[in-house]
């Protein structure tokens, strides 16, 4: 089924990854982290990665402009959807965006642009059916769409917000999401965002496996001090995670082992609430698991609720490295040890909260066998749901792609065309429908600190250029495990072939 078809209304599809910093309280006190210059500018690129959500008539708004290679490209295998940027960087003649500009989240920027677009309040129209009729759940995602008619279905800005019937597909639901629903009306079906920030919060997970009568195995603490009194009869079994309620893989969670690695964090979040900031954290022992997983559901508006897909989830050292579909063997373990009844449970208790949209829960298994269900929920879409899109594009052809990413630091010179042409000479880039091979997923990921450090340079803003560094996203579509594990290390070394530093 194609967004041709009566009924489907064709959607905007866009967002800020991250929306974890948005939601967070400024009050509340921080662990510390190591700073990274270039994450932030690469997060908000990968707004991208949501063109599996797009149907041919769909639109995705991005940050920056995506390389047209990779749009023709991806074209070509059947992902049609036209496009809409903010910043084009490459546009040398204009100047670069001021930082606290390039970061402001996408929804304020497109409230801004509708602005200037319809000065005289003549905003984007949305279908009022919201979430509830526009949504195209992975099983209507059609195999193939026409390859050839990209250029005709980009058009001006004037003809892509002049349809009457729109909805907005936002990756996750901000303050900023809001502000420009109420811009850009009449919109509506969207949950609010009171809403949204209590069912994401680790304390909203935590507090409903109580209520669902399922085993909780987080503490609530509330000063510095409750943190070392529950800590330091933790550690008497074990090492411990502090989680902050709105932490994401690899940032906002810390391994406790020892009492003095304790006693440093107390110290550090003591200080911070003697400046007026408050203490909101979940301690947890650190649990023997063995596998990483994620089930992934639409909630409708009225309640009823659909089962999207299971998804093992690759990790590094506690953070995320990628996502494949779980197989029937793994789905079957996981129905005769009751999961899927538990979800059913959290599904309703959600319901009853008011959320409706996208949802995931992660969940593991641990070393003895047994199944925790609820790790966290993430309200909104996921990097599991964007990778259960793709393997709709590659299921007729009875393949499963791998999503993952690669921390690159890149050579001077490099663009992302030079790896699209390496990678289709060295014969890894798939190219054709029901083939295997590397599906590149992003370029600006790639792309933005390179451009960013060139330019500033160019304009005297900056003095040395270092190694600049991007992420390069990909699907691996290969026939098992083994051959993904070959794929990725043919695409090693193409990346080293261009002098491309690879860090994971």
């Amino acid at each position: 089924m194609s967004n041709h078809e009566p009924g489907v209304i064709p959607k905007i599809v866009m967002g800020t990854f991250d929306p974890e910093t948005r939601w967070r309280d400024p009050v509340l006190a921080r662990l510390p982290a190591m700073p990274d210059k270039d994450r932030e500018s690469i997060v908000l690129c990968m707004d991208e990665l949501l063109f599996p959500f797009c149907g041919p008539d769909d639109v995705l708004y991005t940050r920056c402009k995506i390389d047209p290679a990779l749009h023709e490209y991806l074209n070509g295998l059947g992902f049609s959807f036209r496009t809409r940027y903010h910043f084009d960087l490459n546009e040398e003649d204009k100047p670069l965006p001021g930082s606290d500009v390039f970061k402001q989240c996408l929804f304020s920027l497109a409230a801004e642009q509708t602005q200037d677009i319809f000065p005289a309040n003549r905003m984007l129209q949305t279908a009022a059916a919201g979430y509830s009729k526009g949504v195209v759940l992975p099983e209507s995602i059609p195999s193939i769409y026409a390859a050839n008619d990209l250029r005709q279905r980009q058009s001006p800005d004037e003809t892509l917000f002049s349809n009457a019937a729109h909805i907005l597909s936002p990756y996750a639901i901000t303050a900023e999401t809001e502000a420009y629903l109420h811009a850009a009306e009449p919109f509506n079906s969207l949950p609010d965002m009171e809403t949204v920030v209590r069912v994401n919060s680790k304390i909203y997970s935590s507090r409903l496996l109580t209520r669902i009568g399922e085993k909780s195995c987080g503490v609530e603490a509330n000063s510095a001090a409750e943190i070392e009194v529950i800590g330091t009869a933790l550690l008497k079994r074990g090492p411990y995670l502090l989680k902050d309620p709105f932490g994401v893989s690899g940032k906002g969670n810390l391994l406790i082992d020892s009492e003095s690695m304790q006693r440093r964090i107390a110290e550090h979040l003591h200080k911070q609430e003697g400046s007026g900031l408050r203490v909101q954290f979940l301690q947890e022992p650190l649990l023997p698991k063995v596998t990483d997983f994620s089930s992934h559901w639409f909630i409708r508006e009225n309640g009823k609720t659909e089962f999207i897909s299971v998804q093992r989830m690759m990790n590094h050292q506690q953070n995320y490295s990628g996502s494949i579909k779980a197989d029937e063997a793994f789905t079957g373990m996981l129905e005769n040890a009751g999961y899927f009844t538990v979800m059913e449970k959290a599904l309703r208790a959600l319901v009853e909260d008011g959320y409706h949209g996208f949802v995931c829960f992660d969940s593991m298994i641990l070393e003895d066998g047994e199944v925790v269900s609820i790790v966290e929920i993430n309200a909104r879409k996921s990097m599991g749901l964007i990778n259960a899109y793709l393997d709709k594009w590659s299921e007729p052809y009875g393949h499963t792609g791998w999503l993952t990413f690669f921390s690159l630091g890149l050579p001077e010179g490099f663009t992302f065309g030079k790896l699209l042409q390496a990678l289709r000479e060295s014969g890894l880039l798939l190219t054709t429908p029901g083939d295997y091979g590397i599906v590149p997923l992003s370029s600006n990921t790639v792309m933005v600190n390179e451009i960013l450090n060139r330019r500033r340079i160019a304009e005297g803003a900056q003095n040395n250029r270092g190694v600049p560094k991007g992420r390069l996203y990909v699907s691996v579509v290969g026939c098992d495990d083994r051959h993904r594990s070959q794929l990725v290390e043919s695409l090693r070394q193409v990346l080293a072939d261009l002098s491309v530093k690879v860090y994971n």
